[in-house]
């Protein structure tokens, strides 16, 4: 019996620890089949993508609330709280509603091991998610896959529509060394008769897409292809430009997540919520696509939360990533001295995103967190060649040693993985920023 959130969030963390990630959908189906298919109970949208599902999520989910729907939306991780996880708009499951659903679930957990069937901590927190949209019915589902597509346990769902936002190497060690094969792993949310919205732009990630979506006869929209960006620009604090759509162009949209990356991003919530209105039953008007992107907004990515000092949060946790935020600081800091408080998991390619972010750091401090996927500090400090470079175990320590020697035009960058940023936001705005 769970008594309260912290025996929730350990029952969860036990689990990750003791059976870490196994992928494959028959123990999920096998659980959803004896719960009564709580998934199948209210209309969704599935997002896959190297980068870039949260934010989508976040623009299309702010485009839905501001015409007036109910949208429940399941993402991963979390930053502060497990919570974060499941929200229906921008509420939270109560830790109530997460210990009582657990709960319920608990007796289903034991039968199925007893059977063999052990699930991960992530598939658990899935479920609870379906569970509780099914108790809530919101209007619409926004539901983010953990990792890949064709065996992320959230490809049980039967989607109106899907997103996958962007393909670059990652997890090459589960989805394939290349990005033709980590593309066919994240073409597998595509169902049959459904849209298809994608930012992918590599041709060589594009074709399993486009086979995938010719197999299921599903409807394939591609950004550059059957709808375009256009006259981005980007004054202070926001980002506009215009989205072309076969002949309708939707001109002067207004985001205030910065970045080209979060145009593209905002594009393909755009064209799903036109789509959304053409092909099924929801109606939303133009004015609610502009009022819900302009004020979207998503924690930990290219998050100002401080301008003074300048201290700038993005999760940037893999190349692509990072490619991504870099464009961005040269957009709108080029004249800043960064220094960059860094920190990476083993699974990713942190050499190269080393290497990157050397170009712009006027000086790097590797650091860690006690997480079993998290590089050591020492092993990131190996791979840097940077004349200024220092490591610190401990990230407090990290964080005030930067600021102290910070002057009026530098900028404390925290970057290389959204775990790393969980564990460390609370820190930064709780202790530094409100107290400064």
């Amino acid at each position: 019996m769970i008594q309260d959130y912290q025996q929730a969030e350990k029952f969860l963390a036990d689990r990750t620890a003791k059976l870490g990630m196994d992928f494959g959908l028959e123990r999920m189906e096998r659980v959803l089949r004896k719960l009564g298919n709580p998934e199948r109970s209210i209309p969704c949208i599935h997002i896959a993508g190297s980068n870039g599902k949260g934010s989508t999520l976040t623009f299309l989910k702010h485009i839905l609330v501001a015409e007036g729907y109910r949208v429940g939306t399941f993402t991963s991780p979390y930053l502060e709280k497990l919570n974060e996880q499941i929200m229906i708009d921008e509420e939270m499951i109560s830790d109530n509603k997460l210990v009582e659903l657990l709960n319920y679930l608990l007796p289903v957990i034991n039968e199925s091991e007893q059977k063999g069937d052990y699930l991960t901590a992530f598939e658990v927190t899935t479920i609870l998610a379906f569970l509780h949209f099914k108790n809530e019915q919101p209007d619409i589902l926004i539901i983010e896959t953990g990792l890949g597509g064709r065996l992320d346990s959230t490809n049980v769902i039967e989607p109106l529509l899907e997103i996958v936002t962007s393909i670059s190497l990652e997890h090459t060690n589960i989805l394939g060394n290349s990005l033709g094969e980590i593309a066919t792993e994240k073409a597998g949310i595509i169902k049959n008769g459904t849209s298809v919205v994608t930012g992918v732009k590599d041709e060589e990630a594009l074709e399993p897409l486009t086979k995938q979506a010719e197999k299921m006869n599903a409807a394939l929209y591609t950004l550059g292809k059957e709808f375009k960006i256009l006259n981005r620009s980007h004054p202070e604090n926001q980002e506009v430009f215009t989205v072309k759509w076969r002949e309708y162009l939707l001109e002067n949209l207004h985001i205030s997540m910065l970045g080209s990356h979060q145009v593209e991003n905002a594009a393909l919530a755009v064209i799903s919520s036109i789509l959304l209105s053409e092909t099924y039953r929801f109606s939303i008007r133009e004015e609610s696509i502009r009022k819900g992107l302009a004020s979207a907004r998503w924690k930990g990515r290219f998050e100002i939360v401080s301008n003074q000092p300048l201290i700038i949060l993005d999760g940037a946790h893999n190349v692509s990533g990072i490619n991504s935020l870099l464009s961005t600081i040269d957009d709108r800091y080029p004249n800043c001295d960064i220094h960059i408080l860094f920190a990476a998991l083993k699974d990713k390619d942190y050499t190269k995103m080393i290497q990157m972010i050397e170009q712009k750091a006027a000086s790097i401090t590797f650091t860690e967190i006690p997480l079993e996927r998290m590089n050591e500090a020492e092993e990131l400090f190996k791979h840097s060649r940077h004349p200024h470079k220092d490591v610190k175990k401990d990230w407090v320590e990290g964080i005030n040693e930067i600021l102290a020697k910070m002057k009026d035009r530098d900028m404390l960058l925290v970057t290389g993985s959204l775990y790393f940023l969980a564990s460390i936001r609370p820190y930064i705005v709780n202790e530094i920023i409100r107290k400064s």
